[in-house]
């Protein structure tokens, strides 16, 4: 994701023309892109409606497996003051990514398959469909790095509170973020540029839960040794973090009047 970072900066040196720059002066910003969500560890329990001696058996709370996700939306609005060689903004940001695979593990399938006589597979997804949303307020601290009269980059981080939506469950807490971004003016006022971020979310505390029945005519347990099948749920949770990386394009507007603006968010 740096390299592409990089080449958008050396396009932006080749296309942007000169101009001065902004200091102590007030902007706001929009900036969108592509979300890059880390895959999450899953949790999973299996219990079973009916059990007694010699037949179906509750499966405990164990890691079973990760979730992957697709390529996801990451969409912010920026306003902030342009100290020179420093910048202090406020962020308000929105995140969505929906799962592309779940993979439990042999072990966990075969918990539900042995009591209910089902014939779920590794590739069963058991409801962990539901999309993943953040929303956000940070507060950013840049470092501003050249800029004058052209390109410039920024390096710098942020912290804030985030409220994440996933697993059935709504949690909210501090989150924390790493920024770096290159940028150029193409007007006196206002400025295009390229921003990275990786984003680690408040810890999680969601669940989804997944009902199973027991097939027509299904038959459970060994030959000489059957009992009766049984219904149950199977629980799905992840006590981590929501992370993510991002790669955004931005636009920027400057209060400072004929000056171009001194950053590009």
């Amino acid at each position: 994701m740096l390299r592409y970072l990089m080449a958008g900066a050396a396009a932006l040196v080749i296309a942007a023309p000169a101009a001065a720059t902004n200091d102590n002066s007030g902007y706001v910003g929009v900036e969108g892109g592509i979300l890059f969500p880390k895959s999450q560890s899953v949790n999973g329990d299996v219990v079973f409606t009916t059990t007694a001696p010699g037949g179906p058996v509750n499966f405990a709370t164990t890691g079973i497996g990760s979730v992957k996700y697709k390529k996801g939306l990451d969409l912010d609005f920026v306003g902030g003051y342009d100290f020179g060689m420093f910048r202090l903004e406020g962020e308000l940001g929105y995140k969505h990514a929906k799962p592309k695979t779940f993979g439990p593990n042999d072990a966990f399938v075969t918990a539900i398959n042995t009591g209910a006589g089902t014939s779920f597979t590794s590739a069963t997804d058991f409801g962990i469909n539901n999309s993943t949303t953040v929303y956000s307020g940070m507060v950013n601290a840049l470092l501003d790095l050249g800029g004058n009269g052209g390109i410039g980059g920024y390096v710098g981080g942020g912290a804030g509170y985030a409220n994440v939506k996933q697993f059935g469950n709504s949690h909210s807490g501090f989150a924390w973020q790493l920024i770096a971004g290159a940028y150029a003016p193409v007007s006196s006022n206002v400025d295009i540029g390229l921003k990275y971020r990786y984003f680690r979310g408040p810890s999680n505390g969601g669940s989804e839960t997944f009902g199973f029945t027991v097939p027509a005519g299904a038959v459970c347990g060994p030959t000489g040794a059957t009992f009766t099948c049984s219904p149950g749920t199977a629980t799905f949770s992840n006590d981590g973090r929501f992370s993510s990386h991002s790669l955004l394009a931005s636009l920027a507007y400057s209060f400072g009047g004929v000056a171009a603006l001194h950053q590009a968010h």
